[in-house]
């Protein structure tokens, strides 16, 4: 078919499809009319320019600013938000369960006091890990890791800071609860303590590994030792900092932002996770 016979035939467009690099491409029934399709400088012409990535939200210890902190509360809370990923703290029990609470000891956020260390499970289980925030919270629990597991399934994923980094049998057992529950491919496992990241490899190379630090230089610990994301304090990111890390592979977890206002700043930067208090607030 010649050019000029071309325009008699009836091309029938039936929509136009946006692809994952933001061209839009044309659908039509030409096939079905015998007419061979081609692409034109019209077609070129519908490319878009890419789109700043937005960074996906994370809830610090949940939506702590909304519940108490680390608590299934909180955790129910984050899943009314736009987060994508929920952060959490663990430790080991004296009879060796793994709960879920950042200090080592529940003086702060519980009504009781001592080491999480030298306590069971069923004393930890007996506070109030509530009322310190709101009335409203009175009677809220110390959960386990397995329980907030089985809260959140694969509704947002999670990212363990292990806590206690001293005892080598948290590795093992924060693997053996998240590959029960179904979630550890998904899931992200961290800790300022780089040694316990590292004992995570000898139970699983399938979670996300991460070292938190407050400090830039520490990137090239992470790029030394192969980890694939890198969680730093938001005030150390700047181009620099991104530009290394890209280049080397690393994903940034960016902690603790809880100024919305901050929010363009990195997703201009190219931050891959943005941790935060206030998952409700962020422009997301």
């Amino acid at each position: 078919m010649d050019r000029r016979t071309f325009g008699r035939n009836l091309v029938a467009v039936v929509g136009l499809a946006a692809t994952g690099d933001g061209l839009l491409a044309a659908l039509s029934h030409a096939d079905t009319v015998g007419v061979t399709a081609t692409k034109t400088g019209t077609d070129l012409a519908l490319s878009q320019a890419p789109q700043a990535k937005t960074p996906a939200l994370m809830a610090h210890r949940g939506a702590s600013s909304l519940a108490p902190e680390n608590t299934l509360a909180a955790f129910r809370k984050a899943l009314e938000t736009k987060s994508q990923w929920v952060e959490l703290d663990v430790h080991l029990t004296a009879d060796g369960e793994v709960v879920v609470m950042h200090d080592g000891t529940v003086d702060r956020t519980t009504d009781g006091t001592g080491p999480i260390a030298k306590m069971t499970l069923a004393q930890i289980k007996a506070l109030d890990a509530g009322s310190w925030f709101k009335p409203e919270f009175v009677g809220e629990r110390v959960p386990t890791l397995a329980e907030v597991v089985a809260l959140l399934g694969k509704r947002l994923r999670i990212n363990v800071e292990i806590k206690s980094s001293g005892n080598a049998a948290t590795a093992q057992k924060v693997v053996e609860i998240l590959r029960k529950g179904g979630v550890l491919e998904q899931s992200m496992i961290s800790s300022f303590g780089l040694q316990a990241v590292l004992e995570v490899r000898k139970y699983s190379t399938v979670p996300l590994l991460a070292l938190i630090s407050g400090k830039a230089t520490d990137l090239q610990t992470t790029i030394d030792k192969g980890l694939p994301y890198f969680n730093i304090e938001y005030r150390q990111v700047d181009a620099a900092l991104v530009e290394k890390a890209r280049a080397a592979g690393v994903r940034l977890c960016v902690w603790t932002v809880d100024n919305p206002a901050l929010w363009p700043r990195f997703v201009d930067l190219g931050a891959d996770i943005v941790c935060t208090n206030r998952p409700h607030l962020m422009p997301v």
